[in-house]
């Protein structure tokens, strides 16, 4: 059953949601008008839709379960060659945060697949089947390829890719950070997003020490820019956070009203994945790694150490102090490993790499130093990948992929009666939202979203420990090495003693 809003700028209830369009736009031309295609409204059978942005994935991505009675696939047919118009947002939010892929405003979306036909089961005809769609953009991706030089900032180059009609031909708003690279690619007859990826691994943000720039779409449009960007504004002050999440049970105002505002902050369920993986950590070059380069034309070898704790406070990280970077909020603690004397980021043999450099390749253009652009993205990738949180909250379009959020996360212990819970000073605060993922249930009208976020800082600075050796070695006598056949002779000896 489609859902009804009567007002559609006032929200109702935590997961309330207006879904106004959802149309398959055929590739066939109508009888009665050849400049119109057919087109033909799926609403009332939908079920429920997911959508899905991703600041891993180049293009939005989403599927419709449709419960047809009318064996729309065939009528169509749907081949793969057909359009989706969908138009779906929170009452109340502003244009900007509006899923509106309608033809009038921007692009449809693409139907790619059709999968799990079946019957839905009683008497009736109806089958039930699962619709994905993408952004038009990952089709031109598809049948286009990018064989040219491109000279000068990074941006420009990623810029015409997914601008030209040559490529990806994208009519949608490209948000961009400014590079201070100024490099000569040759791209090498290569599929555009292809091409993206390759330029995107040799830029440096013009206002942050950060690479790491990744190319990405939301609602809003397209994003070319760095991790270090989306958790700072202007290269001086922490990004605020668009909304406030906790654990709480729903939220009454006096004489009973709910009270929607803080009931659409509220968490129902949540996890941490691998929160803490000091192995995998230590193996992929998170706390410390080394790069060497290789100039071949003088060449020249270098070696370019990086250290996680002494660089912490060049960045910006889902942490601040009053608004600027934190140099001591670290995930990991400032403290000496086993009987080093030296704790984790100290340790550049963790993680070996390799690379070549060579300066003045193409006269006026040049590539960044790779001891500059390697060590710390190796890391900031890392930290990207662990201390991830799911959240299970009510829909809100105005929330996307890229955004700053904030989870109150009370301390799991106890407390007495008349003592107020703490928050965790190291799991609750500020988080970098990686996914988002709207899922629409027409059945019970409601619209829901799971987040995958991550935190690479602390709320509060974890202790520091100053004892230059952690683990203190008594002096034993054991350290030897056993001779196992030698071991196996006196095994056999005193079994025979023993007979």
């Amino acid at each position: 059953m489609p859902h009804v809003n009567d007002d559609k700028d006032i929200i109702k209830y935590a997961g309330d949601y207006n879904l106004d369009v959802c149309t398959i736009v055929s590739y066939k031309k109508s009888v009665d008008n050849a400049d119109q295609c057919i087109r033909h409204n799926i609403l009332p059978q939908v079920m429920s839709l997911t959508l899905v942005e991703d600041i891993s994935l180049q293009v939005i991505t989403g599927e419709i379960n449709v419960a047809d009675a009318q064996d729309i696939r065939t009528l169509l047919p749907i081949t793969g060659m057909e359009r989706l118009e969908l138009k779906l947002y929170t009452p109340g939010v502003s244009e900007e945060h509006k899923i509106d892929a309608l033809e009038e405003k921007t692009e449809p979306f693409y139907i790619y697949k059709i999968e799990r036909i079946r019957p839905s089961g009683g008497t009736g005809r109806q089958q039930v089947y699962r619709v994905h769609f993408t952004s038009r953009e990952a089709y031109r991706n598809n049948v286009k390829r990018v064989s040219k030089a491109f000279s000068g900032p990074v941006e420009n180059g990623v810029a015409e890719i997914l601008l030209d009609k040559e490529y990806l031909d994208s009519r949608k708003p490209f948000f961009v950070e400014e590079t201070k690279t100024n490099p000569k690619f040759v791209i090498p007859n290569i599929k555009p997003f292809a091409a993206i990826k390759m330029l995107a691994a040799s830029a440096i943000s013009k206002n942050y020490k950060n690479s790491n720039y990744l190319f990405f779409e939301t609602i809003q449009g397209f994003h070319f820019r760095s991790i270090e960007s989306l958790m700072a504004v202007g290269g001086h002050t922490a990004r605020p956070v668009v909304e406030k999440y906790h654990m709480q049970p729903a939220n009454v105002r006096v004489g009973g009203d709910k009270d929607i505002t803080q009931d659409m902050r509220n968490v129902s369920v949540y996890s941490f994945v691998d929160p803490v993986n000091i192995l995998e950590q230590l193996n992929n070059g998170l706390f410390a790694n080394k790069l060497i380069t290789h100039d071949i034309y003088h060449k020249t070898i270098k070696e370019h150490t990086f250290d996680y704790h002494g660089t912490f406070g060049e960045f910006f990280h889902t942490e601040h102090t009053n608004g600027e970077k934190s140099g001591i909020k670290f995930l990991q603690p400032y403290a000496n490993f086993d009987n080093t004397e030296k704790n984790l980021s100290e340790h550049p043999d963790a993680k070996l790499m390799t690379a070549t450099q060579t300066s003045k390749i193409h006269n006026d253009y040049e590539f960044e130093d790779q001891g500059e652009l390697i060590p710390n993205s190796v890391s900031q990738r890392e930290q990207m990948n662990n201390f991830n949180l799911i959240l299970t909250v009510p829909g809100n379009t105005k929330v996307h992929a890229g955004d700053m959020i904030s989870f109150a996360l009370p301390y799991q212990k106890p407390v007495a009666p008349d003592q107020t819970q703490e928050l965790n000073p190291y799991y609750s605060g500020r988080y970098l939202v990686l996914q988002v993922k709207h899922m629409i249930d027409q059945t019970t009208q409601k619209h829901e979203m799971i987040m995958r976020c991550v935190k690479d800082a602390v709320t509060s600075a974890l202790p520091v420990e100053t004892d230059k050796v952690v683990v203190k070695l008594k002096d034993k006598n054991n350290n030897q090495v056993i001779n196992v056949y030698e071991d196996d002779n006196r095994e056999t000896l005193n079994n025979k003693g023993d007979g």
